[in-house]
């Protein structure tokens, strides 16, 4: 991509020197920062390397120094700086193969930079576009290495937070995924300056991530986005917003998400499909706990029953709203009384 066009008038320009790398093009450029092609000059070979630049925060003057706006976005800009290279040397950790590897960070121009290897191929969501659908012998070729390398992930304590089809890279040499462009430091600073709704993936991000309580979120979360990229899989559409269904459930109405059951009936296996509808439940509780879990039910069948958990979360959130209701009553006849 052209670094001189418009719409990257905030990149570094071509060729550019950046410590020891050359910047080479854009790769992409989102709220949170640039993603740019370059080559380590010693190496002489290509990375690919992201740049923190949150646009509602900073912006890049014309020494080429990325500055944030008011005192303000100075405070969440220095703190989103942080969690950016906490994210870095968390991901530095993770070696697994299926997991973009970071190799390096560094500070320069009041800002820092993720070098990560260059992966040659597509996104799933090339693969996925014009409502096309995957079989169930595409879907098994990338998805055991998926789940592990999202095992990977967990096993450092840290998650995804906006796995999507554009978030994984299937390599041109041998086709298996690379899950990339982590969401989490993103999603921190985004909460701090922005509503809810700006910083979620519609489709893919579950209720709890609508959510300013980020202690809600937990292994969980990233299980239902891959559930919605295996329901795009199949069914060639992105899956109704968790915010609608939420809402259909309050007024009472159906779930206006079909099922995976009911939509890849006769043309995916019965596991596969109720493994999906499982990782899409609206409430967390009600979802697999852990990849393992969920993997045990993709492969073997096998499921672990939540209905405990579910009920007696249903049962808090009934009694919580009957709580609430004798209350009110309460507070009516006192108001009554008094008049």
């Amino acid at each position: 991509m052209d670094i001189s066009e418009n719409k990257y008038r905030s990149a570094l320009p071509g060729n550019w020197d950046l410590n020891s790398y050359k910047i080479k093009s854009v790769l992409g450029q989102g709220g949170f920062g640039i993603t740019y092609l370059a080559e380590d000059i010693n190496l002489q070979i290509d990375v690919a390397i992201k740049e923190y630049l949150p646009s509602d925060l900073a912006t890049r003057e014309k020494d080429y120094t990325v500055q944030p706006k008011t005192q303000q976005d100075d405070d969440d800009f220095s703190w989103g700086l942080e969690r950016f290279i906490k994210e870095a040397r968390i991901l530095r950790q993770c070696t697994h193969p299926n997991v973009v590897r970071v190799l390096r960070f560094f500070n320069a121009h009041n800002t820092a930079y993720m070098v990560m290897e260059y992966e040659k191929g597509k996104g799933l969501d090339q693969l996925l576009s014009k409502g096309k659908i995957l079989s169930e012998q595409e879907i098994m070729h990338f998805l055991p290495p998926l789940l592990e390398s999202l095992k990977s992930v967990h096993n450092t304590g840290y998650l995804h937070r906006d796995i999507k089809p554009g978030n994984i890279y299937l390599r041109s040499t041998d086709h298996f995924p690379v899950l990339l462009d982590f969401g989490s430091a993103r999603q921190d600073v985004s909460r701090r300056s922005q509503p809810m709704t700006s910083i979620v993936s519609e489709g893919y991000s579950p209720l709890e991530q609508y959510s300013s309580n980020s202690d809600e979120q937990g292994y969980w979360t990233d299980i239902y986005a891959l559930g919605g990229v295996l329901y795009r899989a199949i069914s060639g559409k992105i899956p109704v917003d968790a915010a609608k269904r939420s809402s259909a459930k309050v007024h009472g109405d159906p779930d206006p998400l079909i099922s995976a059951v009911s939509i890849g009936k006769n043309r995916y296996s019965r596991q596969l499909l109720e493994s999906i509808d499982w990782a899409l439940e609206l409430m967390e509780k009600d979802r697999p706990q852990n990849v393992q879990e969920w993997e045990d039910a993709v492969f073997t069948g096998k499921r672990k029953n939540n209905s405990k958990n579910s009920k007696s979360y249903r049962k808090k959130i009934s009694l919580f709203l009957l709580l609430v209701l004798v209350i009110g009553l309460i507070g009516a006849v006192t108001a009554y009384v008094f008049l």
